[in-house]
Formats: structure tokens, sequence, C-alpha cells
């Protein structure tokens, strides 16, 4: 299993403001990729994109996020954005946002 634990510092900000989160968790959008991407590896088609990532819900032990993943194929109309969203549980220790993500690529039989 392939997980990676983020620590983002909240920089001063209240650790019960789920806006100023929110935001943080945006302006990190690209640590998403590993995560979101886990579902299609190593398949080029796919692509996570990364200035589509919003938080749409966050409580004191979650958040969830959505994002869209662009697939190409040559065929000109079989290009498409699909949207995606995650569940991610956090928490805030020592004036930080953690939050752990399985990066682990899905292995279909």
């Amino acid at each position: 299993m392939a997980t990676q634990t983020y620590t983002l510092p909240l920089d001063g900000a209240a650790a019960n403001d789920t806006a100023t989160l929110a935001r943080l968790l945006r302006e990190n959008a690209a640590l998403f990729n590993k995560f979101v991407m886990s579902e299609y590896p190593e398949d080029m088609r796919y692509a996570y994109q990364p200035e589509t990532f919003d938080v749409t819900a966050m409580d004191e032990r979650h958040f969830t996020f959505r994002c869209m993943i662009h697939y190409f194929e040559p065929c000109c109309d079989r290009n498409m954005h699909d949207p995606h969203t995650y569940t991610v549980p956090y928490e805030v220790r020592d004036n930080a946002l953690v939050f752990t993500l399985d990066e682990t690529p899905w292995t279909v039989a």
C-alpha cells in the first residue's frame, strides 16, 4: 500500500476556520495528483486537472473535493472531462492541516 501523509502549515489561521482550510487545500491541489490518478495507473489517456479542484464540503474531520479527469482519445469526438468526488479524513495537529492519501495504483484483474 502506497500512502503519503501531507502536512500543510496553517500559518496562524484558526484550526476551525474551514474557509481558510479549504483555500489552503485549493492552493495545494497538485498534491492530489497521485491520489486521483491511482484509479488510472499508467494509462496516458487520463489526466488530473488540478485547476478544477474545489472543496465542496468540510467538517471537523473530513473534507470532500471535486475535480475533473480529462480523458483523451485520438478520435475527436471521444475526448471528455469527467467529474470525480472524493472524501478525505484530516486533522489539525501542531498548527498544521494533516491528511493521508492512498496513492496505491489500482489493479484490475
